[in-house]
């Protein structure tokens, strides 16, 4: 529980009722994603959130239980910054007898991201350069950082002059379902990172209007603060 009321910590207590949640249920192989609504902020004392009744929370019904760890993102829509707000917690308890809530421990970490911010945000995920054309795979690497307005690429070399390249920038697998995202960008300059293994890091622009970029860094930006720790993915 924080001691002090940060900003991060305001914008969760002050959330809007009915704002979308998506909740992981961190099972002992795939994790659950769910869909729900929140009913509302106890501030410094839990998170309630609606129980659905779909085919997604059926299947996760053995696993809603005290002390059961999940993942909670919330996309706060109604704030002129579009904050993504997103937190580790646990299964307080189930309550029926008013509705079908679900009460979360209050978090005591918070992370925060300002999706409409033009500064970049460090991120950490694997991808692909594509070519525009033939949808081949032109470059290995990892995504390292993004905005709404572009973002940096490190891997292996491009054969041709990268300098104003029209590509296809290529997520994999950023949810339960192995969806891959994509989105054309045009790279701007280039910087040698790795002379022994040819990496290069890449910067970029996004190609696409600014609905499209946002709805793209949104997704990049969810999937990085929900991602299991390196540590966790080894053991």
């Amino acid at each position: 529980m924080p001691n002090n009321v940060t900003e991060e910590f305001a914008s969760l207590n002050t959330i809007a009722c009915n704002t979308e949640v998506h909740l992981q249920i961190l099972t002992p192989t795939n994790p659950i994603r769910l869909r729900t609504r929140l009913i509302g902020v106890d501030p410094n004392n839990s998170i309630i959130l609606a129980i659905g009744d779909d085919r997604a929370w059926q299947k996760a019904k053995d696993f809603i239980q005290d002390a059961q760890g999940v993942i909670v993102r919330l996309l706060n829509s109604d704030d002129p910054n579009a904050n993504i707000l997103a937190f580790r917690t646990n299964i307080n308890g189930v309550y029926t007898a008013a509705g079908r809530w679900l009460t979360l421990k209050y978090p005591a970490e918070l992370q925060k991201v300002v999706l409409r911010q033009h500064s970049r945000i460090p991120v950490n995920i694997g991808a692909q350069l594509l070519d525009i054309e033939t949808d081949e795979a032109i470059s290995e690497g990892q995504l390292i950082d993004i905005s709404i307005t572009g973002g940096g690429y490190v891997g292996k070399a491009l054969a041709d002059e990268a300098k104003d390249k029209d590509v296809v920038l290529k997520l994999n697998a950023l949810d339960d379902t192995q969806n891959t995202i994509t989105m054309q960008i045009k790279i701007r300059n280039q910087q040698l990172t790795d002379a022994e293994n040819m990496l290069f890091q890449y910067g970029f622009t996004l190609n696409n209007q600014k609905d499209e970029a946002e709805q793209f860094v949104q997704k990049v930006i969810l999937a990085h603060l929900t991602q299991k720790p390196k540590e966790e993915e080894e053991a």
